[in-house]
């Protein structure tokens, strides 16, 4: 795939590929460069959108990623469940098998069922920006921090916060009746293991891992180790080890016990 556009008239030609993909019900722009983001909702609802965007895009730019894409990401974002449906069948000839939206990292292209919230928008967006500063993210940490920005919130100090969101209900839950996975369990699992059969637990535990070092001002430091010594422990035991100064088995209970004090509000 050819590198950003560096031309406006070069521009013009990916948004003019775009609304002949897409029609004329799409309105298409070009954000920071590198995003092509096509919308089919209202004019003030696009914009919000591109204000998600554009505010999920500089915190992890200037806080965690020092790499940036180099090549253009397409945004399809659609309305409703009917547009969104109709351009999955169309284009890839079966039904989504996902409500919400999903990443194709061949094409860098995000697909969004935009009525579905910000939020999807927000996790979805996480995974081609993650995989361009740390290509050798595994599964876990990849769902459990763009899970991390599904809800959340922009502090005085203009860093995103993750809060406790809808996952936390089924991963008590499965603490309740035995059937969480524990964390040496989940760290260890390849990309099959965690879109496996146990999927949901497998994205709240991972995201709960996630919440809970971001409490304790511990994610930063965790993903700047974890990128670091990777090549070395591609599971990221090690690296969680050493930011906590503690055995994956020993804070386990700890971290446990902070997940069931944890509350879901709608």
């Amino acid at each position: 795939m050819q590198d950003v556009p560096r031309t406006q008239e070069a521009a013009k030609a990916a948004v003019a590929e775009i609304k002949k993909e897409l029609g004329d019900d799409f309105a298409v722009e070009r954000l920071n460069d590198v995003f092509f983001i096509a919308c089919n909702d209202t004019a003030w609802s696009f914009d919000k959108y591109k204000g998600t965007i554009n505010r999920v895009y500089a915190f992890l730019t200037s806080t965690y990623l020092k790499t940036k894409p180099t090549k253009p990401l397409r945004v399809y974002l659609f309305r409703d469940k009917e547009s969104y449906d109709s351009y999955v069948k169309k284009s890839s000839g079966r039904e989504p098998t996902t409500p919400f939206g999903f990443y194709l990292a061949g094409e860098r292209k995000m697909v969004m069922n935009i009525s579905t919230g910000t939020g999807t928008l927000a996790h979805e967006l996480v995974h081609p920006l993650l995989a361009e500063d740390f290509p050798d993210v595994p599964a876990w940490f990849n769902e459990g921090f763009a899970s991390l920005f599904e809800m959340s919130e922009t502090n005085r100090d203009g860093r995103i916060v993750g809060l406790v969101n809808w996952r936390l209900p089924g991963l008590q839950q499965a603490m309740r009746k035995g059937t969480a996975i524990s964390l040496p369990d989940l760290v260890k699992t390849n990309l099959a293991q965690f879109y496996a059969d146990n999927t949901g637990v497998n994205y709240a535990t991972a995201r709960y891992l996630i919440y809970w070092l971001q409490e304790k001002e511990l994610l930063l430091a965790f993903y700047n180790e974890f990128k670091a010594t990777v090549k070395v422990d591609g599971t990221g035991r090690n690296a969680l080890e050493t930011v906590t100064g503690k055995k994956l088995d020993e804070f386990e209970p700890e971290w446990r016990e902070f997940v069931k004090k944890l509350e879901y509000r709608r």
